[in-house]
């Protein structure tokens, strides 16, 4: 079903809430589960990072995870084939099964579910599967920040051991792959700082391609507690692309990307051609950007990794030198060749 077509239907409705950590999506999240849609609990507590709560549930961040460690990949992954490698667990009966086991439980509280986990993007592919087998209509809800702020963010949560490019290359991938994998479905992309100006406003636009009936199936106390969780003052990380140092191409690359998803919000799905098209050339342009940096990396790394073994053989043979002596047990054949040519050259 595409975004264009009328979705305020019965039955099961399930709210996936996606974009990159940071971006805002527990705000969201947390509006949504104000109004009245079901956030699954337990969930995870609240702490410095984000005082007012996550909104995601603790069986499913642990679920997450484990299915990132089964295909090594990372929450923040650079690489644009790690989607190759978590769109294979959609057909995975053993990562499929526990998800559609959990999912019935949820809905056996309420036909209209949110759920939101900054790796869930990661499976898309998974909880689309997910949602066919519990009978529920599936939509996405991406959050929109800027990432020069998304990236400030994290380094007031996570540290800086992360370099912003890692970092940012990690936003791109993730945006991108979001993008293309959500453009059959009811979607909408909401921007973060609407969302605090406004949010009424912003939600409601929103619940016009995701059609959930936010407000229509609310009631007066559950709006008045959604706005209670609007702080603007939570807006504690304000940042520009110069703070961030990148790459002219990483910046570049940043700086297109966003502005594209910007020409998403607020825009019916016939209307969206030109903002997809970019975004195609983007992810094109990603790829091969990733491509050229591993190329190059392998050339430096090789390098390296020659001239660590010439230093070893080096040492060894000074060792032995000193030594006058066999080779101990387990040393390589290149301890044992330095050893024939130290006896040759001596004898």
């Amino acid at each position: 079903m595409d975004e264009g077509t009328s979705v305020r239907q019965g039955g099961r409705q399930l709210l996936v809430v996606a974009g990159s950590g940071r971006s805002g999506t527990s705000l969201f999240t947390g509006l949504t589960g104000r109004l009245g849609v079901h956030i699954p609990k337990p969930e995870v507590s609240a702490n410095r990072s984000n005082p007012r709560g996550f909104g995601e549930p603790r069986w499913l961040v642990d679920y997450h995870n484990d299915l990132l460690s089964s295909v090594d990949v990372v929450v923040e992954d650079g690489r644009p084939e790690a989607w190759d490698l978590t769109d294979e667990l959609a057909g995975d009966p053993k990562a499929l099964d526990p998800l559609v086991e959990w999912l019935e439980a949820q809905f056996g509280e309420s036909d209209r579910v949110v759920v939101k986990d900054p790796r869930l993007a990661w499976f898309l592919q998974l909880h689309r599967a997910a949602a066919v087998k519990v009978s529920a209509q599936m939509r996405v809800a991406t959050m929109l920040r800027h990432p020069a702020e998304v990236m400030r963010s994290r380094e007031i949560a996570y540290g800086t051991r992360t370099k912003s490019s890692t970092r940012v290359i990690g936003w791109l991938t993730m945006m991108l792959g979001t993008e293309v994998r959500t453009r059959d479905l009811p979607r909408a992309t909401v921007r973060y700082d609407d969302l605090l100006a406004d949010w009424r406003a912003a939600l409601g636009h929103a619940d016009t391609t995701i059609g959930m009936g936010l407000f229509e199936q609310a009631s007066q106390e559950q709006l008045a507690d959604a706005g209670d969780l609007v702080d603007p003052t939570l807006h504690r990380s304000s940042a520009d692309w110069d703070e961030l140092e990148l790459p002219a191409r990483v910046l570049d690359l940043a700086t297109r990307t966003y502005d594209a998803y910007g020409r998403l919000v607020g825009v019916p799905a016939p209307e969206q051609g030109e903002p997809r098209g970019e975004l195609d050339v983007l992810r094109d342009e990603l790829g091969a950007y990733y491509d050229e940096c591993f190329d190059v990396a392998r050339t430096r790394t090789g390098a390296f990794a020659r001239r660590e073994r010439r230093k070893a053989v080096r040492r060894v043979r000074e060792e032995l030198r000193q030594a006058a002596v066999e080779p101990p047990q387990g040393v390589g054949g290149i301890a044992k060749r330095a050893v024939g040519r130290l006896r040759r050259t001596t004898s």
